[in-house]
């Protein structure tokens, strides 16, 4: 019979109760949903934003209105030089980080036969080298402080689904998912839990002018999409990929796009159909 007495996110019944994460990007979309769930589930919250000061004081509001804690810290994630601060800030407000959640990122549209070296290095330094070496950071603090903590990664469908004119992107969210996969079979001996989300077509800055395409090839039978999924849709995926009984798998947020279908529905009768 096991002798573990503190399991951590590998408990049967996961608390959030006293935890206290750290969320990069979220000030806005996906991220500023994730912070708010957490926060009603119970966790005090650090949000991080890069440019809108408004938005971030905004989803503090929140958070403090759920009842938790919550902290603000200006921090360009692809500067590796400010994670250090990012965790003191949320250490100094809270006492412990035994929560990261990897969701900040970006993307540029760049026909791949045009895309230049700048743009490639911009995608792949914010979406994939920073989160990589944040959660080393955060990862070693956890060990170092034996804290059996959680951390989780915002995917995304593009890391199996290429796009030639978001080539970069997709490179970044690929690398990213090893990145969370190699972490969770480094960290599990320390009763650290860490997965991944792919989020699909969600109704959000970063994505939402890709959505019409999207419900175009739904409308004729190239895929399936029950509808745009929204921040909150990955939010609450995010939740259940703590609580999973699990570590270095990915949760689907896409709302059935990555199902494989081929649907005729819309051909002309087939002949063989005709008696």
């Amino acid at each position: 019979m096991s002798t573990y007495t503190d399991l951590g996110f590998f408990a049967t019944d996961v608390s959030f109760e006293d935890s206290a994460a750290i969320v990069t990007g979220s000030s806005r979309g996906i991220g500023r949903a994730i912070a708010i769930e957490l926060a009603r589930q119970g966790a005090d919250v650090l949000i991080n934003y890069n440019q809108n000061r408004d938005a971030a004081e905004a989803v503090q509001g929140e958070v403090e209105s759920l009842g938790r804690k919550a902290a603000i810290i200006q921090a360009d994630i692809s500067d590796l030089d400010a994670h250090a601060k990012l965790l003191e800030t949320a250490h100094d407000a809270f006492g412990k980080v035994n929560i990261l959640i990897n969701n900040a990122g970006i993307t540029r549209i760049a026909d791949i036969l045009e895309e230049t070296p700048e743009q490639f290095d911009l995608l792949l330094n914010t979406n994939l080298k920073a989160p990589h070496f944040l959660t080393q950071r955060v990862a070693n603090y956890m060990v170092e402080n034996e804290i059996r903590g959680c951390i989780i990664y915002t995917l995304s469908i593009s890391d199996t689904m290429a796009s030639d004119n978001r080539t970069a992107y997709c490179i970044s969210k690929a690398g990213l998912e090893m990145s969370m996969r190699a972490y969770a079979g480094r960290l599990a001996t320390h009763g650290i839990k860490v997965n991944g989300i792919a989020a699909g077509v969600i109704d959000t800055d970063l994505s939402r002018v890709r959505i019409p395409d999207y419900e175009e090839a739904a409308e004729k039978g190239y895929i399936f999409m029950v509808r745009p999924g929204t921040p909150e849709d990955v939010a609450h995926a995010t939740i259940a990929a703590m609580r999973l009984y699990d570590t270095g798998v990915v949760l689907p947020a896409s709302g059935g796009v990555m199902t494989p279908l081929l649907n005729l529905r819309t051909m002309a009768e087939l002949d063989m159909n005709k008696s």
